[in-house]
């Protein structure tokens, strides 16, 4: 009876430790804003899979604990938006980048709607893209500037029902690794040909053009995708 009342009484103890731990109001803050390119100010053109991330330590969740690392995805079209945070200071990095590394920020403080853009340099600019459809080829032509001593390795335009098309979400593509350093004002030119049995009559299907750069770590620098019903 009385290992049964012992039970009983530590059973309600730990009930009672798990509602008061537990008992911490719900986020109620957000983080959000616009990856920004430093010299054009336009959005830098991101990719959701393997693309741009943005990693936020909050201080002071636990004495002395700073590798609790939350991690917010950056969108296609470079923005961000996390409405589940908890108020208080962190350390936002951004991470896996198509663009020059940028010098972490220490201390922000969060709270409310907190708005705050990242201007960065892109490795690559995609200039005076255009992709249009003639007949069953879709074309795309543009040129690419570099804002580092290193080469272009790669062109591509990539194709894809979703709009998050990219070189790691894409359908059908076309890619090219000649000639890419020869002339910076060389006007480049990539085709798809509709004809593929991936491609299906009257669907629509995005189509963007994206550039690596050969730096280390670099990700692909993209220009907006376009939409076209085969």
């Amino acid at each position: 009876m009385n290992s049964l009342k012992y039970i009983l009484i530590f059973t309600i103890l730990v009930f009672a430790y798990s509602c008061e731990i537990d008992n911490y109001d719900a986020p109620s803050a957000e983080l959000y804003g616009t990856f920004i390119d430093a010299g054009t100010n336009e959005p830098v053109q991101s990719e959701i899979v393997q693309g741009a991330v943005i990693q936020i330590i909050e201080y002071g969740w636990v004495k002395d604990q700073t590798n609790i690392t939350q991690t917010l995805v950056v969108k296609n079209d470079g923005t961000y938006r996390n409405s589940m945070i908890f108020p208080g200071k962190y350390k936002i990095s951004a991470v896996q980048g198509n663009f020059q590394p940028i010098a972490p920020l220490d201390n922000l403080e969060i709270s409310g709607s907190t708005k705050l853009d990242f201007l960065v340099t892109p490795y690559l600019r995609i200039k005076d893209a255009s992709i249009v459809r003639n007949g069953d080829i879709v074309t795309a032509t543009f040129k690419v500037e570099k804002t580092t001593g290193d080469n272009i390795a790669r062109i591509g335009l990539f194709s894809h029902p979703n709009m998050a098309v990219g070189t790691n979400t894409s359908l059908v593509m076309s890619q090219s690794t000649a000639d890419l350093n020869s002339n910076p004002d060389k006007t480049h030119t990539l085709k798809i040909d509709l004809n593929n049995p991936n491609f299906i009559t009257g669907r629509s299907y995005y189509f963007r053009i994206g550039a690596l750069s050969s730096a280390s770590g670099a990700r692909f620098n993209y220009a907006p995708a376009i939409n076209i019903t085969i």
